[in-house]
């Protein structure tokens, strides 16, 4: 989030951005809860968002190797997702929840792997083992 206005910013001039949404990427299957920052800055410039789902990369990139394995990957690329649709909320914040969720449904639809959303991140578990 502390980034969000140096994102916001950029896709101002048309940069274009990329974002992995939950931050991390660990050897158990599973779409673990998104970070909000990228949902933030495009819902504050008014850019789309476009959903893209990637199937397979985990059996073929493990995280605790830095070599690849042989496999097949899948990308689905989904429609933009507009944060100034008809009917969208007027607030960056409600814009932003609703792009992560349309986002998050499209990423689940097509990666084949289950919902997460209720795990703690492992980053999130360090962090919390750090404060006590």
């Amino acid at each position: 989030m502390t980034d969000a206005q140096k994102l916001k910013d950029k896709t101002r001039v048309g940069h274009a951005l990329l974002f992995f949404p939950e931050g991390t990427f660990t050897r158990v299957a599973g779409v673990l809860p998104f970070h909000m920052g990228a949902f933030v800055a495009a819902a504050d410039a008014g850019v789309p968002v476009v959903p893209i789902a990637v199937r397979g990369t985990r059996s073929i990139l493990r995280d605790s190797s830095g070599f690849p394995r042989r496999g097949a990957v899948a990308v689905v690329i989904g429609a933009p997702l507009d944060p100034k649709a008809p009917g969208a909320p007027d607030d960056a914040w409600s814009a932003a929840i609703r792009l992560r969720d349309a986002a998050r449904a499209h990423i689940l639809r097509y990666c084949g792997e289950p919902d997460l959303e209720h795990e703690r991140s492992p980053v999130q578990a360090a962090r919390a083992d750090a404060r006590a």
